[in-house]
């Protein structure tokens, strides 16, 4: 809606506008006046000529001021039309939101690092406080058990010094007569154990010769050949199974040693059941001319 307002410069204007006008009304009226009066009358010889009329007044028209230059009003700027500005707040309204959205999830991030970061250093604090209170369970445990020991000890020693002499002298003769017996056994056992070995070279001596006189040696043998065979004795002689482990080098000199284990049936085996048992998987070396 347009308002009637008064620009700055023409209120003076105005102003001296009717000063003017008020001047040349006022002038008109005394004009008027001046001549509604008859002139007096003027009596002169009719030789005279007339007086010339007074001359008229002059009046001379104030000047009128110089008008003040009107003030340089900048333009306003256009105002920008619905549409686009209407365009231009949501923009701004979404670069906006936008840059929060951008600060937010900025700052989500510094937080969720920050909250790594502390339950990094907290898993750290507590490992080494767990590691900590493991050291010092350990010691407490080696601590507890040396102490266990040195009491076991002072108990010992403390028994022993109650002990009186006689019981001292009792203990000692029944470890005394404990070692005793233990050093004969070991000794009868030593004994005995010479006694089977001496019993299991001999029959071993017996079951060689015994198939060395079943062997027929083949004309082609070259020196002193030497075979060795596997053998399963049974308890009561009999051979359950011939297997050449090393051969001698002469295939036939091989079969021959097998045929005079085969012949030699049955095995003999010492009357001791313990050294019998020994014979029960043999290894055999035969040789035509026996080694010593």
């Amino acid at each position: 809606m347009r308002e009637d307002t008064v620009k700055p410069g023409r209120l003076p204007a105005a102003i001296l506008a009717v000063l003017v006008h008020l001047l040349f009304i006022g002038f008109l009226i005394f004009s008027v006046n001046w001549r509604s009066h008859p002139p007096p009358p003027v009596m002169a010889d009719l030789w005279e000529a007339l007086p010339p009329p007074p001359a008229k007044p002059v009046v001379k028209p104030q000047p009128a001021p110089k008008p003040k230059p009107e003030p340089v009003v900048e333009p306003q700027p256009p105002q920008p039309q619905p549409d686009i500005a209407l365009k231009e707040k949501k923009r701004k309204e979404r670069l906006e939101r936008e840059q929060q959205q951008a600060q937010l999830e900025q700052q989500k991030r510094a937080e969720a690092q920050q909250r790594k970061q502390q339950l990094q250093q907290q898993q750290k604090q507590e490992a080494e406080q767990r590691k900590q209170a493991e050291q010092e369970k350990q010691q407490q445990e080696k601590q507890l058990a040396a102490k266990r020991k040195q009491d076991e000890l002072k108990r010992k020693q403390e028994a022993l010094l109650k002990l009186n002499a006689q019981q001292a002298r009792d203990l000692m003769n029944k470890e005394l007569a404990s070692e005793t017996s233990r050093l004969q056994q070991a000794q009868q056992a030593s004994q005995l154990g010479a006694e089977q070995a001496k019993m299991e070279a001999t029959y071993k001596e017996r079951i060689r010769s015994k198939i060395a006189s079943m062997l027929n040696l083949p004309e082609n043998m070259v020196g002193n050949p030497k075979a060795v065979f596997a053998v399963t004795v049974l308890p009561s002689g009999e051979v359950g199974s011939v297997k050449l482990i090393s051969s001698s080098g002469q295939p036939a000199y091989d079969t021959a040693v097998e045929r005079a284990i085969l012949k030699a049936v049955p095995l003999p085996l010492p009357p001791d059941k313990a050294v019998a048992a020994r014979f029960r998987d043999l290894t055999l070396p035969i040789q035509p001319k026996q080694e010593n």
